[in-house]
């Protein structure tokens, strides 16, 4: 019998998806229009931001948050060496440092620990980085906020409505980056938003997001808008805002569907732990957006190994980063030994995780990892 393949990724989409995308045809308004504030409303009302924009995608959230802090030249922000070029990117493009730090083994977010110890006086923020839909220690990084006077920015890319306790991610720290690619849980496309939660900063965000004009204050009095500061094209355009919002619509069927499949995961590879691999820990007081379900495996040997026999079956499995401090080009900023995230990079695989996975796929993907398991090193 010949076994379909299973992917590793598919976005989750229906007609409805189709159906908002074509209204937007029939209202010819394809930038600044009825989706994207609808998409900015629905998600400011559902995790109680104090201000939603949405944009292009996360990195240009992540571009807007450090505009807003002013970051500039001798300025340092810590962050993890084990997340995507843009956490870093948006440091570069303002002249300032990123300063790599260690992440925790058992959950892959930023350690603590690592982060006091690269704490100085030019140190300006500190991004944080939701690992596979899971919440850092925040009450650990507020803290260290306060008593160093520091930015807090949290990169949501992987967390959308995940939570820290009883308050979503994204809304906690200062700002918050969301991403809406087509490989995270709800789909724009390329898309993102970014939270912000300092009042403070949200008419200097209003002029960024216009290209560095008052367009968002015209009023009946005032009817010209002019150039007040820099900015860019960050907005997300309409056609993405539209796929967006009727992905917003099904956020609980998407969920709900995720979490079955990352809880049947759980129950079935615990019992496998410590022979070959570990699970990624979370802290059940929280609630997290099962972006990622992962295996964490023994050696860089054992984790090829997998990702080559599950390819054989016809299942797509794979690695994710390489750690941004052995990097060709992250290297020239920091040379630090991090032992934990070296052995995730070595050792980290991402199963199937998508809610278009049928019961026979995840039953075949959760056989044969048991039959992996079962061979000899």
């Amino acid at each position: 019998m010949i076994k379909n393949i299973i992917e590793f990724n598919k976005p989750f989409t229906s007609y409805n998806d189709k159906k908002y995308i074509d209204d937007v045809f029939k209202k010819n308004k394809f930038a600044d229009g009825f989706y994207q504030k609808k998409c900015e409303n629905f998600i400011k009302e559902k995790i109680n931001s104090k201000f939603i924009a949405l944009t292009q995608n996360c990195s240009s959230a992540l571009e807007i948050s450090m505009i807003l802090i002013n970051l500039k030249k001798n300025d340092e922000v810590i962050m993890p060496s084990y997340t995507f070029t843009s956490t870093a990117n948006a440091v570069l493009l303002r002249g300032a440092k990123p300063v790599f730090a260690d992440v925790n083994i058992y959950d892959v977010n930023l350690k603590y620990e690592s982060v006091i110890k690269k704490i100085n006086k030019r140190t300006k923020a500190i991004i944080v980085v939701h690992y596979a839909g899971n919440s850092c220690d925040m009450q650990k990084f507020l803290e260290l906020k306060r008593k160093y006077n520091l930015f807090l920015i949290e990169d949501c890319a992987h967390s959308f409505m995940g939570k820290f306790k009883n308050r979503y991610l994204g809304t906690i720290g200062d700002f918050g980056s969301f991403s809406f690619h087509e490989t995270k849980n709800l789909v724009g496309g390329q898309c993102g938003a970014i939270s912000i939660n300092n009042t403070s900063f949200i008419k200097k965000a209003k002029i960024i997001l216009d290209k560095g004009t008052d367009r968002a204050f015209i009023t009946n009095k005032k009817k010209y808008y002019s150039w007040k500061g820099i900015g860019s094209e960050f907005r997300s355009a309409e056609l993405p805002a539209a796929l967006l919002y009727s992905q917003l619509t099904k956020f609980n069927k998407i969920d709900k569907k995720r979490n079955l499949i990352s809880n049947y995961y759980k129950k079935k590879f615990l019992p496998l732990e410590k022979k070959k691999f570990f699970l990624i820990k979370s802290d059940p007081k929280n609630k997290s957006a099962n972006h990622i379900f992962a295996l964490i495996f023994k050696n860089l040997k054992l984790r090829d190994k997998f990702i080559n026999f599950m390819k054989t079956k016809k299942i797509f499995c794979y690695f994710h980063y390489f750690p941004l401090h052995l990097s060709s080009f992250g290297r020239k900023f920091n040379k630090s030994i991090m032992k934990n995230t070296n052995k995730i990079n070595n050792g980290l695989v991402r199963l199937p995780l998508y809610p278009g996975l049928k019961r026979k796929e995840i039953s075949r993907i959760v056989d044969e990892v048991k039959n992996f398991n079962l061979i000899k090193d």
